[in-house]
């Protein structure tokens, strides 16, 4: 399995200062990164099946970052936006994407998020590898099991997303920022909480 210093990640963003200061800070945790202004100039200049990550802004010129989320496929692509709530989450996550993280950035949220998608996906290219290898008749739904606690389903609800992000995020996020994350209150989190039995970790 490679590690970050071999991991490739293609980030697209239309501002300049954006792209540059995210690719110098992968590239100081050890990425390898590419850049690319839109969707078009993404798909005319590379293979987009050859990154570990996409990053890329919801909004772009002449098109959606969530279009690559089809072209790119298998690859996952993180989406960032500046309209973060809990209703453009959820419509993010239903289009496809892995994840999505709210502009500004905070650099640690982001490189926690991206160490983890890049081991995911690293993870399941190897579990891909072996199961060809020992072909499905013996295990016919080996590669669909991260499918099926994958969250990013079409039928996903408010209530589904809200519960699978705390649970996955809560053990490294303050409740201010799983509100903030969320784009709700501190006192809506809270009644969510109790509505959908989601205990805090201590």
């Amino acid at each position: 399995m490679s590690t970050a210093h071999q991991a490739k990640i293609l980030v697209v963003e239309d501002e300049e200062i954006i792209r540059c200061s995210l690719c110098k800070l992968l590239e100081h945790h050890g990425y390898h990164t590419a850049q690319a202004v839109s969707v078009k100039t993404a798909r005319e200049a590379f293979n987009l099946q050859q990154f570990d990550l996409i990053i890329s802004d919801m909004r772009l010129p002449g098109g959606v970052g969530s279009e690559l989320i089809a072209l790119a496929n298998p690859v996952p692509v993180l989406i960032m936006t500046s309209y973060a709530s809990l209703r453009s989450a959820v419509d993010t996550m239903r289009l496809g994407a892995v994840d999505y993280i709210s502009k500004p950035f905070d650099q640690g949220e982001l490189l926690s998020t991206v160490n983890r998608l890049v081991s995911e996906a690293q993870s399941s290219k190897v579990q891909d590898t072996e199961g060809q290898t020992t072909e499905s008749a013996d295990n016919p739904i080996a590669t669909t099991a991260s499918i099926q606690t994958n969250p990013n389903q079409p039928h996903l609800s408010l209530d589904q997303y809200f519960a699978h992000f705390v649970q996955q995020n809560q053990s490294e996020m303050s409740e201010t920022m799983l509100a903030e994350k969320l784009g709700i209150s501190r006192k809506s989190l809270w009644e969510r909480r109790n509505k959908l039995g989601i205990p805090r970790k201590k």
